[in-house]
């Protein structure tokens, strides 16, 4: 009897003992997950006393910590075809003006564009511009006898400028001209078409620079905002301020 008391208490340590590793194990199993484990089981008194240790910080890459870098706008040229009519008869004053012209564009008294994008820079809250570009080889040019004659100019832009919509003009020779339409050809939209139909004053005669936008429409509620308050100042000087001699 007393024989088998101590078979069966053998059996009932062992199936305690293999219950208490097979919760040790799935304890192992769930808590893995959690960062945390138990280790080191000591048997005590048919018991077993587990202790509890914690895993140390893991490495890992957090979504909310990984922010991708802003690749750098790099420059690129773009190229401008301006095109002007000249006149059929010219009298002595325009002869003497023009040759005038010639000679001073070589010094740097040009015909200046420069291009303004329909975006906003978001740093100083203005549309984007070109560099200042001018026209060239206005002297070579100025004897030719046809009746159109295409100038070329050189703009510098970055990757990010956007879309031309406006292109402003001063005009720094003694003379006027008449500005029939400008190209400007290298975006990645294509070329795009400025018609401007318009005589170009100097400006020691109309301080300030000519706008002309592209032949993109916009509604007024849909004009981009680089275009606004070009918008605005090119329908005030065309309606005038009720003062001087249009």
């Amino acid at each position: 009897m007393a024989l088998s008391k101590e078979i069966m208490g053998c059996s009932l340590i062992e199936q305690s003992f293999f219950n208490s590793s097979s919760k040790v194990l799935l304890s192992h199993r769930f808590n893995y997950k959690q960062s945390q484990f138990w280790v080191n089981p000591v048997l005590k008194k048919n018991s077993v006393q587990l202790r509890k240790i914690r895993r140390g910080p893991v490495a890992a890459i957090s979504e909310d910590l990984v922010r991708a870098v802003p690749e750098k706008a790099v420059k690129f040229k773009v190229r401008g075809v301006v095109t002007l009519r000249k006149k059929h008869k010219e009298d002595l004053k325009e002869t003497i003006l023009k040759h005038l012209d010639a000679l001073t564009d070589k010094i740097g008294r040009n015909v200046v564009l420069e291009l303004v994008s329909t975006e906003i820079d978001p740093k100083t809250k203005a549309p984007k511009k070109s560099n200042q570009a001018v026209l060239k080889d206005w002297s070579e040019k100025s004897n030719l006898k046809t009746e159109r004659v295409n100038y070329i100019a050189e703009f510098t832009v970055d990757s990010n400028f956007g879309i031309p919509g406006a292109i402003t003009v001063s005009n720094r020779h003694q003379k006027e001209f008449f500005m029939e339409s400008i190209t400007i050809e290298g975006f990645a939209c294509g070329p795009v078409h400025f018609p401007c139909n318009s005589w170009v004053q100097s400006t020691k005669d109309l301080p300030g620079k000519r706008i002309f936008f592209s032949n993109q429409p916009y509604l007024p509620s849909e004009t981009p905002a680089g275009l606004r308050a070009l918008r605005e100042k090119e329908l005030k000087d065309l309606r005038g301020d009720g003062k001087g001699v249009r």
